[in-house]
């Protein structure tokens, strides 16, 4: 077995691998925190493990030292591309790595390279839905995002012209910006999904079409989501370039780490 860790600025993320079987996976709110005693509740024993990879903001605060192993460090960049390459079956993509920012990697042939990132990510979605709906329960904001109307919130390029190029009118010309009084919570919950959303969407095309990527991969807890599913699905449709949301995409990283311990 090998062992995989990701540890995030606000989540750790946890899997395990059999030869290229994934038999274990696990997401907890909080960065940092006692790993040995993780690994213990999920009937992991580190010890016995051929290899254990960390990875992320706090992987040198795991821990695992103290109980005499030696785990393998590996880059967030290439445990990020690893996995998605990995999960997604494709090659020359860039990875959308949304997380509590964003970090943008671009994988091809065994290589992977940090583009860029943006504080942009679910934490900013999670402090929105909190400071400017009172929500602070996730899902219960999804459920508003989906029943929500973005063209009762955001001006469209509709409200302008019927077409602008390939854009068709339906698309977003200026985020909140309609400031219609009578738009409801779920309104304002779809609106600020898209907010951040797109802003990740629009980073992935202009990475795509900086390093000549033929896909976007999207991993992270919130892309399994449905605003996330629905958001880059019209990116797909409207650009034409494929975003695809691998399996056991909220623990990508992880899986990463692991697989690059594994081929080491």
């Amino acid at each position: 077995m090998v062992i995989g860790i990701d540890m995030g600025a606000s989540a750790v993320k946890v899997a395990a691998l059999e030869g290229e079987d994934v038999v274990l996976t696990h997401y907890e709110h909080g960065r940092g925190g006692d790993i040995p005693a993780l690994c213990a509740r999920l009937g992991l024993d580190p010890g016995a493990a051929r290899a254990v990879a960390l990875t992320g903001l706090s992987a040198r605060k795991a821990g695992l030292e103290a109980l005499g192993l030696a785990p393998v460090y590996v880059a967030e960049p290439e445990a990020i591309g690893r996995g998605a390459v990995w999960l997604s079956g494709r090659d020359n993509i860039v990875v959308a790595s949304i997380g509590t920012g964003t970090a943008f990697v671009h994988a091809k042939g065994g290589v992977f390279t940090h583009l860029c990132g943006t504080g942009l990510g679910a934490g900013t979605l999670s402090g929105l839905a909190e400071r400017v709906l009172g929500v602070t329960d996730m899902r219960e904001f999804d459920r508003m995002a989906m029943a929500g109307d973005t063209g009762r919130v955001d001006l469209l390029i509709g409200d302008f012209v019927e077409m602008h190029g390939d854009l068709t009118a339906d698309l977003t010309a200026s985020n909140l910006a309609r400031r219609d009084a009578s738009a409801s919570a779920e309104d304002w919950a779809a609106g600020l999904a898209n907010l951040v959303l797109q802003a990740v969407g629009t980073m992935s095309l202009i990475a795509c079409r900086g390093c000549g990527a033929q896909a976007v991969a999207v991993t992270g807890a919130i892309a399994r989501t449905e605003p996330a599913r629905a958001n880059f699905r019209r990116f797909t449709e409207a650009y034409g370039l494929d975003f695809v949301i691998p399996e056991r995409c909220v623990c990508a990283t992880a899986i990463g780490a692991a697989r690059c311990a594994a081929d080491a």
